[in-house]
């Protein structure tokens, strides 16, 4: 088994998608955000939000700058503690947490407001890939792998649950499922997985009151929920190839509480147009395309599920709040990455998007028969991302010829 070295590579496409997504959140916050500042906090307090948000912004840049600098090899090392670490604070919400509506999310930490949810994105995903790399050869093995998978993505979703946050524990477990995926399970007992969680969810969501109305909102009816829903989709059917104006924003933010949070893609497209809409989709899209180009050319198999999850992370939840804010799906709390207000998502974006740069740039090759290329069959219980083993492939058949 022989290891090769190749030169630092940086992926600065996913670098500059991620600034340009960073700092059109700032405007949009700012465009967004008035209204309601002034609302809670007076006159004096307009640019409160945009200032909060611009505050979390450089501590994110400090958080994603450490973690490039530690790399993710070994960040690795660390993420068992760090994974100890995020589940105490979610223990600790219903201890000393702040009540939101009724909801326990967040800690007051040094006068900052924490949403360990948010933190525990990042590095249950890198968990897990470290996790499931360690189970390579027993990932069909229900007693060895698939029931401490289970319990270990359980316990966490179920304390984000109690909170309550379904939107949030949805986001994680597709992410999980996806990398048991992608780590080689059989996708019978993968499919086994999804059918049991699609059933709980509904059966969770129908006992929770109020994520019950916001799924019959949808539908329609006199409900808060069902009035929101169509006031965002009456927003973005509105808003024309260019928008209405800043102005025309603010008077329609006015109406509705939360804007440059749950409902901020909405707000920009009446304001800036859907030409920006499908701008700011495509650059999700592009995310995620990049995410994907470094899972394939990961140079362990750690890596490629991190860049996997990391990817599927930040763009499953892009098209999930784009859904609510289209009307095509019920409101669900869920931020827009890099854009909505939201410190501790934007730290907890960031410091995603450093992991899959550090991937990208990772100088180590191994190569060995495991690493991956999109193999979807996974009968040789072989990761389904990589194309270390079809480039060697290759590599030997010039060789013979």
């Amino acid at each position: 088994m022989a290891t090769r070295i190749r030169k630092s590579k940086l992926d600065i496409p996913l670098l500059g998608t991620t600034i340009g997504l960073t700092l059109f959140g700032l405007v949009a916050v700012w465009a967004t955000s008035i209204p309601d500042a002034m609302l809670w906090f007076g006159g004096d307090a307009a640019l409160h939000f945009v200032l909060s948000q611009t505050q979390w912004l450089l501590i994110g840049i400090l958080v994603a700058a450490a973690v490039f600098a530690i790399g993710y090899r070994n960040l690795t090392r660390l993420v068992p503690a760090l994974a100890v670490a995020v589940l105490l604070l979610l223990i600790a919400v219903f201890v000393v947490g702040k009540s939101d509506y009724g909801s326990y999310r967040r800690l007051e930490i040094f006068g900052l407001s924490i949403q360990p949810s948010e933190i525990a994105k990042p590095v249950l995903i890198l968990y897990l890939a470290c996790w499931l790399s360690s189970k390579r050869d027993k990932l069909n093995d229900i007693d060895a792998a698939l029931i401490p998978f289970l319990i270990l993505v359980g316990i966490y979703l179920a304390l984000i649950l109690l909170q309550p946050n379904l939107s949030t524990a949805i986001i994680l477990a597709a992410v999980s499922v996806t990398m048991l995926y992608l780590a080689g399970a059989a996708t019978r007992q993968v499919l086994t997985v999804i059918g049991g969680g699609g059933v709980l969810t509904v059966i969770i969501a129908m006992l929770i009151p109020y994520q019950r109305a916001r799924i019959l909102g949808l539908f329609g009816g006199n409900s808060s929920a069902a009035t929101q829903s169509q006031f965002v989709e009456t927003l973005t059917r509105s808003a024309g190839m260019f928008g209405h104006g800043i102005d025309a924003l603010q008077a329609q933010a006015q109406l509705v509480r939360g804007a440059h949070m749950d409902f901020v893609f909405a707000f920009v497209t009446y304001g800036f147009g859907v030409f920006t809409a499908l701008l700011l989709l495509a650059a999700f899209l592009f995310f995620g395309y990049r995410a994907t180009r470094i899972a394939q050319h990961a140079q362990s198999e750690t890596g490629m599920l991190a860049a996997a999850g990391i990817g599927v992370w930040i763009l499953l939840q892009a098209l999930v709040h784009i859904g609510v804010n289209v009307g095509v799906l019920p409101i669900t709390g869920l931020t827009l990455p890099f854009v909505s207000y939201g410190g501790t998502s934007l730290v907890a974006c960031l410091m995603g998007t450093a992991i899959l740069l550090s991937i990208s740039s990772d100088t180590q090759r191994k190569e060995t028969k495991t690493s991956a290329a999109y193999l979807y069959g996974g009968r040789n219980r072989r990761p389904r991302v990589s194309s270390v083993s079809r480039r060697a492939g290759a590599t030997r058949r010039r060789a013979r010829g």
